[in-house]
């Protein structure tokens, strides 16, 4: 796989952290934690946001920075990737979060690969999110059109011909 591009996906999952929270577990019995005491039946939840954006983790963790996930050769940095945390942790974690990633980097190449991205001039890009369940950007425009040569398979596709 392209290694700048799964950096680059890496940091984007990493800074939107779109799930912040993970959903609710119980612990099944008594837990110390780090000198914590955590009873039977507590309900936990993971902060994944706080780890995403722990300073002692990452280095300038507010600025958004694919190049910190490649290493001097620029390729992927797998320890530091798999690092950031958006599919929960542990056994509890999401089963399908292998097979996520291969979507996100597949699509995300294939976007990249058909079309030219150009945002609204008259609009003020933002990282900014809104915040809920789920973190969300803030609405924006983005005018999409076909790359190079490409254009005719491209359209011929979205008119519903072969070309």
């Amino acid at each position: 796989m392209g290694a700048r591009l799964e950096a680059f996906l890496c940091e984007a999952l990493r800074y939107s952290s779109f799930v912040p929270v993970t959903i609710p577990h119980a612990t099944t019995a008594d837990v110390q934690l780090d000198g914590f005491y955590i009873p039977r039946g507590t309900v936990v939840f993971i902060n994944q946001w706080s780890v995403n954006y722990d300073p002692a983790k990452w280095k300038d963790p507010h600025v958004f920075d694919p190049g910190r996930f490649l290493d001097a050769e620029q390729r992927l940095d797998r320890d530091r990737a798999a690092g950031v945390m958006i599919f929960s942790l542990g056994k509890r974690r999401c089963i399908g979060d292998q097979l996520a990633k291969l979507q996100l980097f597949l699509f995300t190449a294939i976007l990249l690969h058909q079309c030219a991205f150009e945002p609204n001039p008259a609009e003020c890009l933002t990282m900014d999110c809104v915040h809920g369940l789920a973190l969300k950007p803030q609405p924006f425009t983005v005018s999409v059109r076909p790359r190079g040569e490409s254009e005719g398979l491209f359209l011929g596709q979205l008119q519903g011909k072969e070309t």
